[in-house]
């Protein structure tokens, strides 16, 4: 099971007003205690890339926060590699946080009688 404790996650997309993060940093350094566990070496974004299918660019660019998207395929990848370890999710690699300021509450919509 994943570990929920507050990390720094990188959002994507900052500067136009996305709010979604994405946890590899934190998937990554848990996938690497089980393994420490297990006796085995570090994975590393190198050995990641050539076992799970996603490009070295990828990993790096969502392990640094630089990325813009990701896509479907990408998301697909990384699930089925993580869940080797243990259970990951979507909701645990890619957190949506809610935007300051906002209240949560959508706008009142008018309602205009029909007749």
């Amino acid at each position: 099971m994943l570990c929920r404790k507050p990390v720094k996650a990188y959002v994507l997309q900052e500067d136009s007003g996305v709010t979604i993060s994405c946890n590899l940093r934190l998937i990554l350094a848990q996938v690497n205690v089980e393994r420490a566990k297990q006796g085995r070496s570090p994975l590393s974004l190198r050995r990641l890339a050539g076992e799970s299918g996603v490009s070295l660019s990828v990993l790096a660019a969502l392990h640094t926060g630089r990325s813009q998207r990701i896509d479907y395929g990408t998301i697909d990848q990384l699930l089925n590699y993580f869940n080797r370890y243990f259970r990951v999710t979507t909701s645990d690699l890619l957190v949506w946080q809610h935007p300051e300021g906002d209240t949560g509450a959508f706008p009142a919509q008018e309602h205009r009688a029909s007749g």
